[in-house]
């Protein structure tokens, strides 16, 4: 009998694109020069492209490194969830096109994620806008950190009244999740939402975190473009309706509920 081995893959990188022509081969190579010794997969997600993107990824050599594409421009929610389908790794790594990442960000995080058995583990981040770093020497935390339940709780509690709690916990980007948190609770993003997707996704997920961990390394850099309509300013331009909001709502409380917050408190957070 010849049995087929499927490969253990130790962390899914998921990068959703749409015309990232400029940015993407930048991205790749980041992603190739990683000094990460496992196993670990590239999930590109084409968001119905029209520019060469795809043409430069298929012109690049890594044995698992796949291209899916969606038929017509969906949003980031619609490709993170293709790749989510696709993905076979013990945690997932969400990274956008147009950020980068130091080449020891899969090692430094999946070497934490397995020493204290966590489900979620994420770095620091720069902000990169003019070419400058707006976060020399600004952390979320003084020092690295290890949340249990309670402090999990904490944290959601302080969303509602810290501004600051933008960059910590509820972000997508530069964190590993442990994959079967999300498999397991069949969550995925809101594909309706243009806007506020990525944190409806992180609730969901924070609702069922046993454990998470903060390394005080700044490993990813997120890229401010002031000129360049956000995902933000064109959803508004486009429309938000109300109906948004209440489902981004229902989704927190669903996860406040989840995570055993008192029927008085998810109604105020609410």
């Amino acid at each position: 009998h010849n049995i087929i081995m499927l490969k253990q893959f130790c962390v899914s990188v998921i990068v959703p694109f749409y015309n990232a022509e400029s940015h993407i081969k930048t991205c790749l190579d980041a992603l190739l020069k990683q000094d990460f010794t496992k196993p670990f997969e590239i999930i590109m997600v084409d968001d119905g492209s029209t520019d060469i993107s795809r043409n430069i990824v298929k012109m690049h050599d890594f044995p698992d490194l796949r291209l899916y594409s969606l038929p017509s421009n969906s949003g980031p929610a619609a490709a993170r969830n293709l790749g989510l389908k696709k993905a076979k790794g013990e945690y997932v790594f969400f990274l956008d096109v147009d950020d980068t990442i130091t080449a020891n960000i899969l090692s430094t995080l999946y070497s934490i994620a397995k020493e204290t058995a966590c489900d979620l583990v994420m770095c620091d981040k720069k902000w990169i806008e003019n070419s400058k770093n707006q976060r020399t020497n600004i952390f979320i935390y003084p020092e690295d950190q290890s949340f249990g339940i309670s402090d999990l709780m904490e944290a959601m509690r302080k969303r509602f009244y810290d501004p600051i709690s933008t960059v910590g916990l509820f972000t997508l980007t530069g964190r590993l999740i442990r994959r079967s948190i999300i498999r397991d609770n069949n969550i995925l993003f809101e594909e309706e939402l243009r806007y506020l997707e990525d944190e409806t996704f992180t609730w969901d997920i924070l609702a069922f975190v046993r454990s998470a961990r903060y390394v005080r390394k700044q490993l990813y850099s997120y890229y401010v473009h002031p000129n360049v309509n956000s995902a933000v300013s064109k959803c508004f331009d486009r429309g938000f309706p109300v109906s948004y909001f209440k489902l981004a709502k229902s989704h927190i409380q669903n996860s406040l509920k989840q995570r055993g917050f008192s029927a008085q408190e998810i109604e105020k957070f609410g």
